[in-house]
């Protein structure tokens, strides 16, 4: 193994944890902890699996069906129209819609709380500040070969200092005595959920292409240096998160005798940094999350001009792309955060089940020669999810409930088996994209 293998895949593990770790990866791992309390190590864990274990096994599953350089990634099994549907909507879901906007609102919540400014209603104070952090993340963005090196390079360096400072010192100096009352029904399961809203297993489905376009631009061409360089920066990524999601759960299990369930989270996580350092903690704070959700931004609005110039087959061009991102974000990132993520919950509870299908079946699509065990088992799983986000908006039928697994809310999976045994005897030719 070559030195600058390791090197170059130790600086794109870097980036590659920069762009998980954005804005619900601030804000839910306190969240957890206050509310789990003496489980909140429960928490952690479900949360961790639900978020890294899903976002790498993506990666996994992109690379073991040698699919990471397709534009369609693994949902290529599912035919052209309906991978670049499905890819349509992630991208629609980690960009423009949802994520890039949390981002700036999460950075301003934790930011301006301290300095009495809410991040619920429109200001001039918040417009002020989209302006500027969407505007430096556009231009960021704007070269698209330069991207994965100006995160690894400037952005993670005071994102992984900054986080494992406050993960030290909340582990040294805990605030207080983690409460002896669970204050959540379910830890498990909505550990899990907020797993799942950190959207970070969709953004590793396009993470996956831009990680092995820079090691390409690196020079590493063959199957197997990519494999190896792609599967370290995934290991060093993976530590990064494990340590400091690690720190923000117990941070919040110490703060769970002096904080309400219903506090907002941005605003918990500076009150909660805040009893660590003191007045101190406002401008820390202020820089860190800004520089990690601004690492965030950058690599999505990157993203999302990559495939949808690509898609286009270069009719936009990136740099249009992403100039148009970063105003759509601007504006809807004044919504509040906390706006942007009730918005974002039916909308992952419905796309997830199907995404998570197409990875696992991707991990054996060597064995697999039937595309439409992919197809119909990929219809199952969201018709399943579809006809459980419309009961849970006032839909009078009540099936999903009674289906096995529900209560773990994974009331999926079965559908999605008995569509894929059915499409197992729909024979048709693997595809050859």
């Amino acid at each position: 193994m070559k030195p600058s293998l390791v090197r170059d895949s130790i600086i794109v593990g870097a980036a590659l944890f920069s762009m998980l770790f954005g804005a619900g990866n601030v804000v839910f791992p306190p969240y957890i902890g206050l509310t789990a309390g003496p489980e909140w190590f429960l928490g952690f864990l479900c949360y961790y699996m639900a978020d890294v274990g899903l976002a790498f096994l993506a990666i996994y599953a992109m690379l073991a069906s040698s699919c990471i350089d397709k534009k369609e990634g693994i949902m290529h099994r599912l035919g052209s129209t309906a991978a670049m549907l499905m890819m349509c909507a992630i991208i629609l879901c980690i960009g423009p819609l949802l994520a890039i906007p949390r981002t700036g609102a999460t950075a301003f919540a934790i930011s301006f709380s301290p300095l009495g400014y809410s991040s619920k209603g429109i200001s001039s104070a918040k417009v002020i500040y989209s302006l500027a952090f969407f505007g430096v993340s556009t231009m960021l963005a704007f070269k698209e070969s330069n991207m994965v090196d100006v995160i690894a390079r400037y952005l993670s360096p005071i994102k992984i200092g900054g986080f494992l400072l406050i993960v030290a010192a909340a582990l040294y100096m805990p605030i207080g005595p983690v409460s002896d009352v669970v204050r959540d029904d379910n830890v498990a399961w909505h550990s899990i959920l907020s797993g799942y809203q950190t959207l970070d297993v969709m953004a590793a489905l396009v993470y996956g292409l831009i990680i092995v376009t820079a090691l390409k631009n690196k020079g590493y061409e063959t199957g197997s240096q990519k494999a190896l360089s792609v599967g370290i920066a995934s290991l060093v990524a993976g530590a990064l998160l494990f340590v400091i999601y690690f720190g923000l759960c117990y941070l919040g299990a110490t703060g769970s005798t002096y904080y309400p369930v219903d506090m907002e989270k941005g605003a918990l996580v500076t009150n909660l940094v805040g009893r660590l350092f003191g007045r101190a903690s406002t401008v820390l704070l202020a820089v860190i999350v800004t520089v990690s959700c601004m690492a965030t931004s950058v690599a999505l609005i990157g993203t999302t001009g990559t495939f949808i110039s690509q898609f286009s087959k270069g009719r936009l061009s990136y740099r249009t792309i992403v100039i148009g991102t970063g105003l759509f974000s601007m504006v809807v990132s004044n919504f509040g955060l906390d706006n942007i993520i009730a918005f974002a919950a039916p909308i992952l509870t419905f796309l997830y089940p199907g995404t998570l299908v197409v990875i696992v079946l991707s991990l054996f699509d060597k064995h697999i020669a039937n595309d439409n065990i992919f197809r119909f088992a990929t219809a199952g799983a969201l018709l399943a999810s579809g006809l459980n986000v419309l009961e849970e908006y006032g839909l009078p039928l009540a099936i999903t409930p009674h289906l096995p697994f529900s209560a773990a809310g994974l009331g999926w999976i079965v559908p999605a088996f008995a569509f894929g045994l059915v499409g197992y005897f729909v024979r048709r030719p693997k595809c050859l994209l």
